[in-house]
């Protein structure tokens, strides 16, 4: 089949479902166009911009996500793994109007800081001691920086596609937003590549135990315990960014696979649907944050570090993160990338798969036409009720059933229906 008509086909089939989306989206269109003129790009969050235009939500229950077109989709974003308790779950919605009913912007200290945190020290391992902030990409910076100081160090070694938040990311492209640390970018998952890099020069180790924003690629054991015994061989301070993979076993991967870092970065989720960041380790290296020697004393602060919302939320969503839920969330993601991938097989389509990890699933093309096809892939699914993440994002919430992946299974099958293998081309020419 000639490659280029193969291109033309598939270019006319996402033209045709533009097409169609753009037609049932006007309100979202116009929300999108009123946007652009005050905010670039029409958001303020990159990951949210979407060609032609994103729809736009106005209410959201349970697993669902209704836009302002009245067009209900089930979510299966979640808020990047942010949302991982569905929508208005009324556990964290009644610990809210609690909170409201005591005052916001309290300016001080509340019950509910050391109730969190004493919840966040018996799940993370590495976390004898921890401190909150608004974001993960707080809490990287924080810790990145907390590092520097403790070992009187600069050079930081993080990983090729590393994402550890808006000021720390590490892709094929140069981000002219990230922090000026003096990085060496490794070879994630690449021992031999990594270990001429590590000297006692170095003062972190950053890695992400699978990198999510970078195609949900997991680390393998070998790779992780292998940075935990460089490190300590060169007296670096090794930081698991668990801010997704927390989320993925009830004491991190960390605690799933018994490698403990010195500190660990967590966020998302665990702040109840609120801004959260945490960041902590071992009660040596955060007590430079209590230190009466003022030249060693770190100094860290932060107007909504323990506001009220986000204390009391965490809190009462933290009932909800049991080990089962975990674990029948990562059978449900488990059953859909084994499924998911048979299908394909059976569709003769050689260049898609599903990757990840328990309930964190990357979809992946590859080919010449790798960014029309996930596209196609993208309103396909959209055009039956189903959303997922435009760069080829699915994360699990607790709200999701064994129906919600019959449904999206369905909706894959119907897209190799019209992709798999090369007789689509041929049926489109």
């Amino acid at each position: 089949m000639d490659p280029a008509k193969n291109m033309m086909a598939v270019s006319h089939t996402l033209n045709t479902l533009v097409y169609q989306y753009e037609r049932t989206h006007p309100g979202s269109k116009e929300v999108h166009d009123r946007a652009k003129k005050v905010l670039p790009a029409g958001s303020t969050r990159s990951v949210l911009v979407s060609e032609p235009f994103p729809f736009v939500i106005k209410s959201a229950a349970g697993a669902y996500v209704t836009t302002i077109d009245g067009i209900t989709f089930e979510d299966f974003v979640s808020d990047f793994s942010a949302g991982i308790y569905g929508h208005s779950h009324p556990v964290i919605h009644d610990a809210v109007q609690k909170a409201l009913a005591t005052g916001f912007s309290l300016g001080g200290i509340t019950q509910k800081e050391a109730e969190l945190a004493e919840i966040l020290t018996t799940r993370i391992p590495s976390f004898e001691k921890v401190r909150f902030c608004n974001s993960g990409t707080e809490a990287n910076m924080f810790a990145l920086a907390t590092a520097v100081a403790y070992t009187q160090r600069k050079k930081i070694v993080v990983f090729d596609n590393g994402y550890h938040g808006g000021t720390l990311s590490f892709s094929t492209t140069r981000n002219v937003m990230n922090l000026p640390h003096e990085f060496i970018i490794a070879k994630y998952n690449s021992i031999e590549e990594t270990q001429p890099l590590l000297s006692n020069e170095i003062a972190a180790i950053l890695v992400e135990p699978l990198q999510a924003a970078g195609g949900m690629r997991l680390a393998t054991p070998e790779f992780l315990q292998f940075l935990r015994e460089s490190a300590t061989k060169i007296g670096a301070v090794l930081i698991f960014d668990e801010v997704v993979t927390s989320r993925l076993h009830y004491h991190g991967i960390q605690g799933a696979w018994n490698i403990k870092p010195d500190m660990t970065t967590v966020g998302k989720y665990l702040g109840g649907g609120f801004p959260f960041g945490a960041f902590g380790g071992s009660s040596k290296i955060m007590d430079r944050f209590d230190s009466a020697d003022k030249s060693v004393a770190i100094h860290h602060s932060g107007t909504f570090n323990n506001n009220i919302f986000t204390m009391t939320a965490a809190v009462a969503a933290s009932e909800l993160i049991t080990p089962a839920e975990l674990e029948r969330l990562n059978r449900l993601g488990d059953r859909f990338r084994g499924q998911g991938n048979i299908l394909i097989r059976k569709a003769g389509f050689d260049d898609m798969s599903f990757s990840g990890y328990g309930s964190a699933i990357g979809v992946h093309f590859t080919g010449s036409e790798a960014g029309s096809l996930l596209d196609c892939f993208y309103f396909t699914l959209l055009n039956r009720g189903i959303a997922i993440g435009r760069r080829g994002f699915v994360s699990l919430n607790l709200m999701h059933t064994e129906a919600s992946i019959d449904r999206l299974l369905e909706a894959v099958s119907c897209f190799l229906e019209d992709f798999g293998g090369a007789s689509h081309i041929k049926s489109r020419l």
